[in-house]
């Protein structure tokens, strides 16, 4: 900003300056802004040799105790200065000059600057003459709005209060003058503490907040106070500030008043709308007792509309003072045709005089003079296609004017009664219906049994079938898998390490189901890995997850497999084909339970449960040096081995069954029967992609079928035929089974010493009709 804008107009001028005043204003800094031609005169200069040069020109200085300080290092820290100051003057010549600077601001800039008058001729005086005549003085302290007091910094006593002061306090000038505040018992402020601390503060400013202070009335008041020191007549006071905050700590007790209300009634509405369901007598005990309490009301009640509303009578109410529940009698609406015809056309009705008013003053010598009430609240109580009835609140004795925030709290008490009311009328008709329903099973109830009876005689066969045949989504018979899936149940409710051991295609992802599906981790997830399908580069990545550029690719975070299974099952498929520098990895992550992402630091904590499989030998795998020993021996806790196929020909016939069906119904079509050779031919097979091979084949079969008829490609067919859903085996198919097993378990050997032949108790030449005969050929 320019230094000419800071200069005041001329009709200001004229206002202060005249031509015997020694004038002057300067800015923060202490350069002249205005200068008076008296001053001029005096110091002499020209008007512009003064003009914007700062005032240390003059080489000012003044004494304090003795020690010569910065003159305007001391004003400019302080809105009010008065002192003597020794000036240069223009021919060299120094002079003692009485000076009076108070601090003002510029209502346009915000700026502060300083307005200066000296005395060059003044005679010493007394400090109450000084204060008494000075301009400033009186500006700054005797005239002003704001209640202010000085006190001597030796004593702290009283030196001089204004105006405002007397009128705040209520003490006289004249009273307090010479005494410290606490001989006067206004405060304590003045303690040793407080000595210490006004001597020592740097800033020379001390404010403190919520001071109680006794005044004459008696009736104390509260202020924030700010402490000063000021120098006038060349000595250092202390100047007391008094801001009033008595209105303001009353506002805000009346604000937490308020707001601690407006919880409770919160809080008693949250309750009440919890009892909503339960007996109905109970809950308007509980809404009159809570609803007196928290409104500190003498009386609240609850009333029902009966005869289509010309009744109206009290179902529960609440007496607070004496802490007791009562009911009153009923009223006829037409005996009170203003209260009833106001309250259905407002829903409220808000009496603070309730003698005195229109719509309750028909009430007065029955009902309300009797019980000293002075004030009521009403509110309607909804009902489903009709008003239920009216909530009541009642003052006795005082009165008090009713708020909205309590008319609110009554509307919002009235809708719970609405609620409760609803809901019992549901729960009565629910029992009802009940007891209706309970009449017509006990009516229906022999023929429901019978009904259950026969349904139960139609599927007994089938359920006893499935428990042989189904466990989870697995279809057997034979002897062997039975076991397998005993060893299943066994170990699935236990958190051990499961390795399932068998040929490609036999049902291992099944039985890793089978196990999760029956844990205690069965409502969390399972997360299978085909180690084999992923690449090498990845299955680091894959298993334990990556952070956001830990290598080229990872563009975002990733969380991995074991992170995915915490709390449930991770199926480890083909664990044979995971590669060396991989094992020790897995390794400790199953050891220790806990995964360190790719690109992350911390490692994190999981709860899983291990189950693996595989198609190699890992005994011969670890030998070979393929496989960690380590590593095998801690999946190896409970090896479940998985036959093939070959090995339980009798459960081919299930199984052929169960595709059959499976693949009509997703092709549309009607195949019922399969010939016998070709059934005798597929169990003489050896089914090296065991049960996945069988099925793979049943569905092309189904699809190139064109009747009734399954033709299996590349099986030999003939014209007798059996139904496909004929399970049970026949007498030839029980002898082909056992005589296979029987050669393959002597190698094919039939005659001689532990042959064929010997071990079935029957001549060779038998075995090998029979063998012909079954179409068993010699392995």
């Amino acid at each position: 900003m320019k230094k000419n804008s800071s200069r005041l107009s001329q009709n200001e001028l004229a206002q202060l300056f005249h031509d015997k005043t020694l004038l002057c204003f300067l800015n923060r800094e202490g350069e002249f802004l205005q200068v008076s031609q008296p001053l001029c005169k005096f110091l002499g200069y020209q008007e512009n040799e003064l003009l914007f040069k700062n005032i240390n020109l003059l080489q000012p200085s003044l004494f304090s105790d003795d020690v010569r300080m910065g003159f305007w290092d001391s004003i400019k820290k302080e809105a009010h200065w008065n002192g003597v100051v020794n000036l240069l003057m223009s021919e060299g010549n120094r002079k003692n000059v009485m000076c009076n600077f108070v601090r003002l601001k510029n209502p346009e800039t915000e700026k502060a600057y300083f307005f200066g008058v000296f005395e060059p001729n003044s005679m010493p005086v007394s400090f109450g003459e000084f204060t008494a005549n000075d301009i400033c003085f009186n500006w700054f302290f005797n005239n002003s709005p704001i209640a202010k007091s000085l006190f001597s910094l030796k004593t702290f006593q009283f030196v001089d209060v204004n105006v405002a002061w007397e009128n705040y306090t209520g003490f006289k000038k004249a009273d307090v003058l010479n005494k410290t505040p606490s001989k006067l018992k206004i405060h304590d402020i003045f303690d040793s503490s407080f000595i210490k601390k006004i001597q020592a503060n740097k800033d020379d400013c001390i404010t403190i907040d919520e001071i109680k202070l006794n005044v004459s009335s008696g009736t104390p008041k509260y202020a924030t106070i700010t402490f000063k020191k000021i120098y006038i007549h060349n000595e250092v006071f202390l100047l007391q500030i008094i801001t009033d905050i008595t209105d303001r700590l009353r506002y805000q007790k009346e604000l937490e008043a308020m707001s601690q209300k407006s919880v409770q009634k919160k809080d008693v509405i949250l309750k009440l709308a919890g009892l909503v369901g339960g007996d109905l007598s109970y809950v308007f005990k509980e809404i009159t007792r809570l609803t007196a309490k928290t409104m500190r009301i003498e009386r609240v009640s609850i009333w029902q509309f009966e005869d289509e509303n010309n009744i109206i009578a009290c179902q529960s109410a609440y007496n607070l003072k004496e802490h007791d529940y009562f009911k009153q009698a009923e009223f006829k609406a037409h005996d009170y045709p203003k209260y009833f015809q106001y309250l259905f056309k407002h829903k409220t009705l808000r009496v603070d005089d309730a003698i005195h008013s229109e719509q309750t003053e028909e009430f007065a010598e029955r009902y309300l003079k009797p019980l000293n009430i002075t004030a009521t609240l009403d509110v309607l109580i909804q009902g489903h296609q009709a008003y239920y009835g009216v909530l009541c609140f009642e003052q006795i004795g005082s009165k008090e004017e009713w708020t909205i925030e309590d008319e609110e709290f009554a509307t919002s008490i009235a809708n719970i009664i609405s609620l409760a009311v609803e809901c019992d009328k549901r729960n009565t008709a629910e029992i009802e219906l009940i007891k209706s329903n309970q009449k017509l099973v006990g009516l229906n109830l022999e023929l429901k049994n019978l009904q259950k009876k026969l349904e139960q005689e139609n599927i007994y066969l089938r359920e006893e079938i499935d428990l042989v045949f189904n466990y989870e989504e697995m279809v057997y018979g034979s002897n062997s898998f039975s076991k397998v899936l005993t060893d299943v149940e066994r170990v699935a409710t236990t958190k051990a390490t499961v390795l399932l051991l068998g040929e490609s295609g036999t049902g291992k992802e099944l039985l890793a189901r089978a196990i999760h599906n029956i844990s205690d981790r069965k409502n969390k997830p399972l997360i299978k890995v085909n180690c084999a399908a992923i690449p090498k580069e990845l299955i680091e990545s894959e298993l334990f997850g990556h952070k956001k550029g830990s290598f080229t690719g990872a563009i975002n975070d990733k969380l991995g497999k074991f992170q995915l299974a915490d709390g449930g099952t991770l199926f480890l498929d083909e664990i044979g084909e995971l590669p060396m520098d991989m094992q020790p990895k897995l390794l400790r992550a199953i050891q220790e339970s806990e995964v360190e992402q790719i690109g992350s630091t911390k490692t994190e904590k999981v709860d899983i449960r291990i189950i693996t499989a595989t198609n190699r030998d890992l005994k011969q795998e670890v030998k070979d040096k393929n496989f960690r020993e380590d590593l095998y021996f801690r999946i190896n806790v409970f090896p479940i081995t998985i036959p093939p196929l070959r090995e339980r020909i009798e459960d081919i016939p299930i199984l052929l069954e169960h595709f059959v069906n499976k693949y009509s119904k997703l092709y549309n079509k009607s195949v019922k029967f399969i010939s016998e050779e070709t059934k005798r031919n597929m169990q003489s097979y050896s089914w090296p992609g065991n049960i996945r091979e069988l099925e793979n084949l049943v569905e092309r079969a189904i699809i190139l079928s064109n009747n009734e008829k399954l033709i299996i490609p590349d099986f030999k067919s003939s014209e007798k035929e059996a139904l496909i859903s004929s399970t049970s085996l026949s007498l030839d198919d029980v002898q082909r089974i056992h005589i296979k097993k029987i050669l393959k378990a002597t190698n094919g050997k039939i005659e001689g010493a532990e042959g064929a032949a010997e071990l079935l108790k029957m001549k060779p030449s038998t075995l090998r009709d029979r063998m012909k005969k079954l179409g068993i050929k010699k392995l």
